[in-house]
């Protein structure tokens, strides 16, 4: 079945994209696709030393892609991320997954939201498929298998095979649909719940790609944190940009210009409440991330709350335990100055001060310097102090405004993303108008005249009646000019989709 035919079947189909997809726990925690659309490597390795029944073991998860196919780029990822809408949408409605899945590559471009049309797209699709199959992964004690509750050493892939339509299959019959084949392991743990629903809306939002690959590493790890109040996950930088994966810059300089943009949007989207980083001592840096508004939501959420995780420890843990933690080899310059200056200005001696903003969450310090004015207290330093070592819970009145603010402030920030895509889809609707008008002028006159014609004949009775009486006058109106100009762009349109240009 030719691919024109297919698209006309297929179109008839209507999507209903969903806003929450689930993803495997495996997946969100290891890097599997790379984040640079040029990328030239074949290979991605991950190890960690971790404690299991108190002995020290290496855990390595490495990644190798077929030379002939190239390693999953970010195309890739938004392929595999598509197909997890649909493995989502089964487990929804039966409860279960079964091999093999009936998919169509029309709709898989549909979902991620690119042309469909000529047939590059098409192409692209097809290719990302096969290359996400000839990759394979390799564990040695890194991928957790839910059903049996363990850690495994094992190699595999994501898919075990593709079939797409067309293709001859056993007794030498032809596929009438693409099929895909999960792999063992990935199907079960996926079949076992072993899964994190991610909010695909907002990862789509997300312009920076380290920024929506941390809101799946961390999104995992928050979640291990849920029952305890100011908490935080700390990495070793080399660590976690290895599991992003990126490169690992030698300076703080580079680290934090590679890194911030990310962390910055995550924090004004609300995902995390603050991020800091501080020195190691081996010529390497911690990171430190407090959960957000948004992931305290999801946490919430009964879709999370409902995951059998057994495995907390292992979800808890990001890579530096807090014991490991030396506040006194931190410098000054890691801290948050500004905030040393408002407890101060509490009356909260500098000394005191700077050991809190060194010891405590930084939130919610800033979170007690703006609610105490909402509390009795008599000694404001003393009762913050006190406040915020033991963790109090922070006054109703303080907490319901800002909570009135943060939606007011999500609101600012939804309309000035809606005016900004407006912006820039006005843009580009301009820029396609002036590219089909540069064409129609570079025409010669014939077909200058041919398209005119046509652009004629496509007017409604109404605009053909007072083309006639306007030609008679010898004056076209404005509104009729832009009328003709419209269908003329549309003329040129078709014959470049068309390929009539190319015919002629």
């Amino acid at each position: 079945m030719n691919k024109k035919k297919d698209q006309i079947v297929e179109n008839k189909r209507e999507i209903d994209l969903p806003k929450i997809i689930n993803s495997e726990v495996n997946l969100l925690l290891f890097p599997f696709f790379v984040l640079e659309r040029k990328n030239k490597k074949l290979e991605t390795e991950y190890r960690e030393t971790v404690d299991r029944e108190n002995n020290k073991i290496e855990i390595i998860w490495n990644v190798s892609a077929n030379p002939k196919y190239g390693y999953p780029g970010p195309f890739d990822r938004e392929v595999h991320k598509v197909i997890e809408q649909i493995l989502s949408e089964i487990l929804k409605e039966k409860g279960k997954i079964e091999n093999p899945i009936s998919f169509s590559i029309y709709e898989l471009c549909k979902r991620m939201g690119i042309s469909f049309k000529g047939g590059g797209n098409f192409e692209k699709v097809k290719q990302s498929l096969e290359k996400i199959r000839a990759t394979t992964i390799k564990s040695e004690g890194a991928l957790y298998y839910k059903k049996d509750k363990k850690w495994l050493t094992k190699v595999f892939g994501l898919y075990d095979g593709i079939v797409f339509r067309g293709d001859q299959l056993e007794g030498n019959i032809i596929a009438e649909t693409n099929l895909l084949y999960l792999s063992d392991i990935y199907l079960k743990n996926l079949n076992s719940f072993y899964i994190k629903p991610i909010d695909y809306t907002y990862q789509k939002s997300l312009e920076s790609k380290i920024a929506s690959r941390l809101y799946e590493i961390l999104g995992v790890k928050f979640y291990g944190l849920r029952n305890k109040r100011g908490a935080f996950i700390c990495y070793r930088y080399s660590n976690l940009c290895k599991k992003l994966p990126i490169k690992v810059h030698k300076y703080l300089s580079l680290a934090k210009q590679q890194l911030d943009p990310g962390n910055e949007e995550l924090k004004n989207t609300g995902f995390i409440s603050n991020f800091e980083w501080s020195e190691n001592g081996k010529k390497d840096w911690l990171i430190y991330y407090w959960p957000g508004e948004r992931a305290k939501k999801e946490m919430k959420d009964n879709r999370v709350k409902q995951l059998d995780f057994n495995e907390d420890k292992y979800l808890n843990r990001a890579d530096v335990n807090d014991e490991k933690i030396d506040i006194k080899k931190q410098t000054e310059s890691d801290h948050n100055n500004d905030l040393i200056n408002k407890l101060i200005g509490l009356n909260v001696s500098k000394i005191t001060a700077s050991s809190l903003v060194k010891k405590y969450n930084n939130k919610l310090i800033k979170d007690w310097v703006r609610a105490i004015d909402f509390t009795n207290a008599e000694n404001k330093a003393a009762y913050i102090v006190k406040a915020v070592k033991e963790d109090w819970q922070l006054p109703e009145e303080y907490l319901r405004e800002k909570e009135n603010n943060a939606v007011k402030e999500e609101q600012e920030k939804i309309n000035s993303l809606q005016k900004e895509q407006q912006e820039k889809k006005n843009k580009k609707i301009q820029e396609e108008k002036q590219k089909l008008d540069q064409i129609y002028h570079s025409l010669d006159p014939v077909k200058q005249k041919e398209i005119d014609q046509e652009a004629e004949n496509r007017l409604d009775d109404f605009w053909k009646s007072q083309l006639n009486k306007q030609k008679s006058k010898g004056k076209l109106s404005k509104i009729l000019k832009t009328t003709l100009d419209e269908k003329r762009r549309e003329i040129i349109k078709e014959w470049i989709d068309t390929g009539r240009f190319l015919k002629r």
